[in-house]
């Protein structure tokens, strides 16, 4: 799969496209590899592995005859031999990493191949010339210059595009409605492998796996066009040009210039027109708008100036120092014999056995099997009252002051 990264690249757009300074300024930024990076990859990697396979296993049923149509593997070694030698690389890598690949396979066929593959089954009973293309190129340099980037999956058919994303992270889910990344993809398929097609309606799916989330959104071809037209491509050309004006917002996130923003800062030094008194209402209001992307930038800047340090170059006035640690027993089978050997009885010195998560415990037994045995016993207790601004789709409390003392009365 591809690595390499444009300046303009479509994962970056919501912030060139409000910030197009950033553009050029995070491009001289060295790209730093993660654990997170690496693992991304490989599940990018396992995913691909798998549609290819099935797609060669297709091809070859309907060679026999034209209905036939794959039924999604639901056994770990049937998925194995169709991934073939990509995903027996990947399954290396899993262990090279320290990952265990069968979780990884696990996670990544039952909540994004499969999801893809059953789009593409519905695609052909609709279209029997429908195809899937996986790891598609994107041409996106008519818009974006010198962009390029491929987008993870990609069915045809009829007057449909369909463009898929997998985002293997467990971050915060991501809506697919509005987003430039999505509308970007969707773009650059369109002019790429869509231009022999009449396409009329665009399709935009996230899928986070480890989450267990998928959002979609819809919308035609005219309102893609145009919105590459009258907003994407002038921010691409100002961002490729290192013009514009610096902006703050929640595209600040993944800024690799961020710690380093004066507009950050000026943001975080935010003062009302009136520097004495009290807040007013709507200064409060603006100050509150203001606390999200200012934790975020604080958490950058401290791990930035921590970083320096380490590498010998520490921020004028600062310096590293040990931290506070806990004592800890790495070996506690033998500090369990040893307490045994002084003649302890095991209820001195060992916990009750408690219960696993609900989380391990839906691993355990599946979704259904947790709902049949364990749904009668699991209470979801009302949630403690958290402000948020009026845009969060979640509905506002009746009474937040009677909801608050209801909470505190049942915690």
């Amino acid at each position: 799969m591809p690595t390499a990264h444009a300046i303009l690249a479509p994962s970056g757009s919501s912030r060139w496209m409000h910030c197009p300074p950033s553009a050029r300024l995070c491009s001289l930024e060295p790209q730093k590899d993660t654990a997170y990076t690496r693992e991304g990859t490989i599940a990018h990697a396992m995913a691909e592995a798998l549609l290819l396979g099935a797609i060669k296993v297709q091809k070859d049923l309907r060679a026999y005859d034209d209905e036939k149509r794959l039924e999604w593997p639901e056994k770990s070694a049937h998925l194995v031999e169709m991934g073939g030698d990509a995903l027996t690389r990947c399954f290396n890598d899993c262990e090279g990493e320290g990952l265990d690949p069968e979780e990884m396979l696990g996670i990544v066929s039952e909540h994004y191949a499969r999801h893809v593959w059953e789009s593409y089954l519905d695609a052909l009973y609709r279209d029997r010339e429908a195809v899937l293309l996986v790891e598609a190129r994107l041409k996106l340099d008519e818009y974006i210059p010198e962009s390029f980037g491929s987008s993870d999956a990609v069915i045809i058919y009829g007057r449909t595009l369909c463009v898929f994303d997998l985002k293997y992270g467990k971050g915060v889910k991501v809506s697919a409605v509005n987003n430039s990344q999505m509308r970007c993809y969707a773009l650059g398929a369109y002019l790429g492998p869509g231009e022999l097609y009449d396409i009329q309606e665009v399709s935009m799916t996230i899928i986070q796996p480890r989450l267990q989330w998928v959002s979609n959104d819809i919308i035609s071809a005219d309102v893609l066009l145009d919105w590459a037209e009258d907003e994407l491509k002038p921010a691409a050309v100002l961002a490729w040009e290192g013009k514009g004006e610096f902006s703050v917002g929640a595209h600040c996130r993944f800024c690799a210039v961020a710690p380093r923003c004066k507009a950050l800062l000026e943001n975080a030094a935010y003062l009302p027109s009136q520097k004495e008194g009290l807040l007013t209402d709507e200064e409060l209001s603006e100050a509150l708008r203001k606390t999200s992307t200012v934790k975020a930038w604080v958490a950058s800047l401290e791990a930035y100036a921590l970083e320096r340090a380490l590498d010998g170059r520490p921020v004028p006035g600062f310096k590293v120092v040990e931290g506070r640690s806990l004592r800890t027993i790495p070996d506690q089978k033998a500090a369990i014999g040893a307490l045994e050997k002084a003649g302890l009885s095991e209820d001195s010195y060992l916990r009750p056995r408690e219960l696993k998560t609900i989380s391990d415990l839906e691993k355990l037994l599946t979704k259904k099997g947790f709902a049949t045995i364990l749904g009668a016993y699991v209470v979801k207790p009302q949630g403690k009252p958290t402000l948020v601004e009026d845009s969060d789709p979640r509905p506002a409390m009746t009474s937040a002051k009677d909801d608050f003392n209801e909470y505190t009365k049942n915690d």
